[in-house]
C-alpha cells in the first residue's frame, strides 16, 4: 500500500513526501472528503495536527504525527507500510517509547507573574563551590586556559515594561525533569547564584524563568530578550553552547505540546 498526502503546492494536489503535507482546516477537510468516491473512503486517513506543532520545521512533522498517534496502532501500521517513510516511522516510535517514561509527569507551562519585592566588562571565573554540588551541570562557557567555568554578563530588556536590568548566567541542569538555569542579578551586593526553573509562557509560548531581576521586584525573564556581553574571542563558543541549549529546550517544548494534545488540555 502506498501512502499519498495532500500537498496544495503541487499541481497534482498530492505528494509522497510526508514533510510537504498541507495543513487543512475543518471546512476544507469536509469538502475534500465529500469529493472522495464512496468505494475509496476506506483508504482515507484523517490525521489531526495542532497548529502549534505545525510551526516546527518540515522534517519534524512526521515525528510529531508518530508521537500523537502512539495509541492508534492502525494509523502507525499504515504509516509503517509506506515505502518512503516506513523506516522513519519505526525509528521515531522506538525513540518515543524510550523517552515517554522520563517525561510523563513534566509540564513546563506556567503563567508569568510580577511582584514588588556593578557591571564588569571582563568575564570572571565562577567558584567551583557554586556548581560542584549540582549533578550533570552544563556551563555555557569555559576559559581558554584551564577550562574553568565563566560567568556570562547579560543585559535584559523587559518587553512589557521597557525596563532594563543586568544579570549573569552560568549554565543549566535537569532535576526531577525540571530544567533549571543558574544565574544571579546585579542589582545588589549580595549577588549569590540561584537556580530558577525554565518554563514556557502559556500566552506567548516563549521561554522564561521567574526571578528578582530588579531590586525589590520579581518578574519573568524571557530568553529571547537577553543580550550577552562577551569578548569577541568567546562569542563563537558561547553561540554554539547556547544554540545547543535552545535546541534541547525546543525539543522539550515539542514533547510537552504533544502531551497536552494527547491529554486533551
Amino acid at each position: 500500500m502506498q501512502l499519498f498526502v495532500i500537498d496544495l503546492e503541487q499541481d497534482s494536489g498530492q505528494t509522497l513526501l510526508f514533510a510537504h503535507a498541507s495543513l487543512i482546516d475543518r471546512q476544507e477537510l469536509l469538502e475534500g472528503i465529500a469529493a472522495v468516491p464512496l468505494e475509496a473512503l476506506h483508504t482515507l486517513y484523517v490525521l489531526a495536527f495542532p497548529r502549534d506543532l505545525y510551526e516546527f520545521s518540515e522534517e519534524a512533522r512526521l515525528k510529531n504525527i508518530v508521537a500523537l498517534y502512539q495509541a492508534h496502532e492502525d494509523v502507525l501500521s499504515f504509516l509503517k507500510s509506506t515505502r518512503t517513510i516506513g523506516d522513519q516511522v519505526t525509528a521515531y516510535e522506538l525513540e518515543w517509547k524510550r523517552t515517554a517514561k522520563k517525561l510523563s509527569d513534566f509540564d513546563p507551562f506556567r503563567y508569568t507573574s510580577r511582584s514588588q519585592v556593578e557591571d564588569p566588562d571582563a568575564l570572571s571565573v565562577v567558584s567551583s563551590k557554586d556548581y560542584d554540588f549540582i549533578p550533570d551541570f552544563h556551563p555555557f562557557l569555559y576559559s581558554k586556559r584551564g577550562g574553568k567555568v565563566l560567568s556570562i554578563p547579560a543585559d535584559y530588556l523587559d518587553p512589557k515594561t521597557g525596563q532594563r536590568a543586568s544579570l549573569e548566567i552560568m549554565g543549566w541542569y535537569l532535576r526531577d525533569q525540571q530544567l533549571k538555569l543558574r544565574w544571579k542579578p546585579k542589582h545588589t551586593r549580595n549577588r549569590r547564584w540561584r537556580s530558577s526553573q525554565l518554563s514556557i509562557d502559556i500566552v506567548s509560548k516563549h521561554y522564561f524563568f521567574q526571578g528578582e531581576i530588579y531590586k525589590g521586584a520579581s518578574a519573568p525573564v524571557f530568553l529571547d530578550q537577553l543580550e550577552f556581553k562577551v569578548p569577541q574571542g568567546y562569542q563563537s563558543d558561547l553561540e554554539k553552547a547556547y544554540q545547543e541549549f535552545l535546541s534541547m529546550v525546543e525539543e522539550r517544548k515539542r514533547k510537552a505540546l504533544l502531551r497536552k494534545v494527547a491529554l486533551g488540555k
